[in-house]
């Protein structure tokens, strides 16, 4: 990996290629999550979602809590809401057809409970 390089570079060869981000501690039960796309070959071909579990459920039963569809191929920046979190949150990157993106996730902003 190259330090100057930020972000991940996702390549998805064909649809429904799923990437998983690592799990965070969610600072609360709803909020505002956000990513920065720096290149996106081709438009709608990633879907970008928040999961959630808690700490002692395994990973098989996490669930979706907000998602975005990455439609720009120039540099943008996507955010969306985020409601009825658990413990660990985690972004979860889906492609829909073969593209490549260069995306940067943010941090999620927690509303306080």
């Amino acid at each position: 990996m190259d330090i100057n390089l930020l972000g991940e570079l996702i390549v998805a060869s064909a649809g429904s290629q799923t990437n998983t981000g690592f799990w965070m501690p969610a600072g609360g039960n709803s909020g505002v999550a956000g990513i920065e796309v720096f290149l996106n070959t081709d438009g709608s071909a990633f879907s970008v979602a928040l999961q959630t579990k808690s700490s002692d459920e395994p990973d098989s039963s996490a669930s979706s809590i907000g998602s975005v569809t990455i439609t720009s191929t120039g540099a943008s920046s996507y955010k969306f809401d985020v409601n009825n979190a658990k413990d660990l949150v985690r972004y979860v990157t889906t492609s829909t057809k073969a593209g490549r993106v260069h995306v940067q996730f943010a941090q999620p902003l927690w509303h306080p409970n």
